[in-house]
This record gives structure tokens, C-alpha cells and sequence, in this order.
């Protein structure tokens, strides 16, 4: 047994061209105290376990879909990635690999940890408000979510978020049983 940070991932795409500008990684975590209505990821907020990940499993898996996937950077989603106790050293690692970092939260940016903006280069921070949601940026969802640069590394690609430059749309399978569509 080790004492190696463990993460509860509940889904990962290994190449996608959906979670941000660039090929990317994207990694859904389970698990979500907010409660949003109209969440559009409802199933991965129960605090339960799904998929226990060791931070040197994750970034195996990573640095093996950069190499494999040419990818530029890694997208967090979920349920909500924030509450993942030892994020940052997994953004610690990752930096590591030369790639970058872009996280979903529905935290809002006051409550983003310092270690975090210490390793992430852009954090969507925010949480979903049904009342105010927004159909002319790409998958902020609402009006009230802000971009938050820690980096300059994606400030020319903002416009990425920009609803106009978009119609993709991705399936994604999850074993046998499960498939769900991933963007616009």
C-alpha cells in the first residue's frame, strides 16, 4: 500500500478536440457539493468512488496520450474538480510534461485554491445558473462564469469559447452500456 494521492475520476477522453483549443485530454472527476439545477453532468455528483486513480497512474496515462495523441493540454471537468484533495500536484505534473491546464469549476473565483492558480493556466470558474444561461460563449453555460488567466499560455486561443467559431459535437463510450455526447 502507498501513500500516493489518489483521484476519483469517473470518465477520460484521451484526444479531444471539444474541452478547449487545441487536441486535448479531458478528465471528468466524480463528485460535485454544488448542486447546480441544470447541471449538465447530474450522474458524476454523488461523493461516491468510481474510479480511484494513483497520481502516478494518472500521469502515466497522460504522458502515454501525449506521446500516442500528440495532445497540447489537459482539460479538468466533472462533477467538480476542485474538490479532488491533491489536484495541484496532479497540475504539477502535468506542467511537468509540457502541457497545459484548463480547468472547469463551479467554484467561484475567490474560492479557487492558491496552489491551484499556482499550476493551472486558465480556470472557467463559475457555477451553472439555469436563469442566466448563456448560449453565445462555448461551453461556459452561463452568463456568469468568468475566464481567469493564471498564464498567458492560452490568452491568443480565448476566443476558442466564443460560440460562433463552433459546431462539434463528440460521442464518447463508456463500456457496453453508456455513451454520451460531448459538446455542441
Amino acid at each position: 500500500m502507498t501513500n500516493e494521492p489518489l483521484f476519483n475520476v469517473a470518465h477520460i477522453k484521451l484526444r479531444t478536440a471539444v474541452e478547449g483549443p487545441f487536441a486535448r485530454c479531458c478528465i471528468w472527476f466524480q463528485g460535485c457539493l454544488l448542486k447546480c439545477p441544470g447541471c449538465i453532468n447530474p450522474e458524476l455528483q454523488p461523493l461516491s468512488p468510481s474510479h480511484l486513480c494513483s497520481l502516478s497512474r494518472l500521469t502515466g496515462i497522460i504522458a502515454d496520450t501525449r506521446d500516442k495523441f500528440n495532445i497540447e493540454g489537459v482539460t479538468f471537468s466533472g462533477g467538480e474538480p476542485l474538490l479532488q484533495q491533491n489536484l495541484w500536484l496532479l497540475c504539477r505534473e502535468i506542467r511537468a510534461l509540457g502541457l497545459g491546464i484548463i480547468i472547469f469549476t463551479g467554484f467561484t473565483p475567490e474560492k479557487i485554491p492558491q496552489k491551484i492558480r499556482g499550476h493551472a493556466d486558465l480556470v472557467l470558474a463559475g457555477p451553472y445558473i439555469a436563469a442566466r444561461h448563456d448560449d453565445s460563449r462555448f461551453l461556459l453555460g452561463s452568463q456568469n462564469k468568468q475566464i481567469i488567466e493564471f498564464s498567458d499560455r492560452y490568452h491568443d486561443q480565448l476566443s476558442y469559447f466564443e460560440m460562433a467559431a463552433h459546431d462539434i459535437m463528440e460521442e464518447v463510450c463508456l463500456g457496453e452500456a453508456e455513451i454520451f455526447f460531448n459538446g455542441n
